[in-house]
Parts: structure tokens; sequence; C-alpha cells
């Protein structure tokens, strides 16, 4: 039976399923050199940006199974990123992932509220592996064919990452 991503997407409650069989290959060797390095421009998409955290265990030394991501129209760890993502697939990770999720999320909610974009999250993560995204309140820096490519990017992006 194959892995199932667990997409969920905040701001609207809407949960897709995706094997890796859905992406391309293209797509994530495209992606692979960005990963590597931590972040950069995005493959295709001229003026976006994605730069890529992973957690650290006590050592310092890079965990395994999880990542946060964000897309912004400016190299680096953003101040006005259009989209930010946790994703996980290692069950060790996943109750503190949820949680840093959700402090993201929730600061957030205010200014998503007044452009209707906030709805309240659940109160678990999907099932492993699992993709939890939402759109900023910058989100008015990318039009709207933009805006739904963000959603092929981040699950290319997982499936990536994903070993």
């Amino acid at each position: 039976m194959p892995l199932v991503l667990s997409h969920l997407t905040l701001n609207t409650g809407h949960l897709a399923h995706t094997v890796r069989a859905d992406v391309a290959d293209k797509a994530v060797t495209m992606l692979l050199s960005v990963l590597d390095a931590g972040g950069g421009a995005v493959p295709g998409m001229p003026g976006w940006f994605l730069d890529v955290m992973f957690p650290l265990g006590s050592n310092g030394a890079k965990l395994d199974g999880g990542a946060f991501l964000q897309i912004a129209a400016e190299p680096g760890a953003s101040t006005r990123p259009v989209a930010m993502a946790v994703a996980v697939w290692c069950r060790d990770l996943a109750a503190n992932a949820w949680e840093q999720a959700m402090v993201g999320y929730w600061a957030q909610q205010r200014p998503l509220s007044c452009i209707d974009l906030w709805r309240d999250p659940p109160a678990r993560p999907p099932p492993l592996p699992w993709l939890a995204a939402w759109l900023t309140p910058f989100v008015d820096l990318a039009d709207a064919a933009t805006l739904q490519t963000f959603d092929d990017l981040e699950r290319c992006i997982v499936w990536a990452l994903i070993p």
C-alpha cells in the first residue's frame, strides 16, 4: 500500500490526500538542489523563493522527519511570506511540529480574519505523513493563479523531502 500524504489547508479546512505517484519525478528532481541548499528560487516560478528550516536535535544536528517551509517574493527567511507550512513524516516529531504549526497559524488570526482567510484549525493533525499549510496576510503579493500553484508546490516539496 503506497504512502499517502495528508495535505491540510488551514485557511479553508480542506484536506487532500496524495500519493508520490501524483507528483512528477521532474518536479521533485528540480526541487532537490533548492532543498539541499535550505531554500532558494523556486524552479519554474520566477520571482518566488522557498525557505526551508529543519528541526534540530539537542546536539544541534538536523533531525530527519519534518520541515518548516515558507514561500515569499524575496529570498531567505522573509518577514512577508505569502504561504507557510509545516510538514511531518516522522511520528517522533509530530506532536511538537503540530504545536509549532498552531502557534504560527494562531499568531495570524486577527489579520487573517480581517481578510476572510481565517478558519479555526482542527484540534489534531491529520494522519502521518502530513502537511499543514496556510496563506498569510501577505496573500495580496501573489495573483490567484500563483496561489493555486502553491498547493502543488507544497506537495512536491514534501514528496521531495520524504525519504
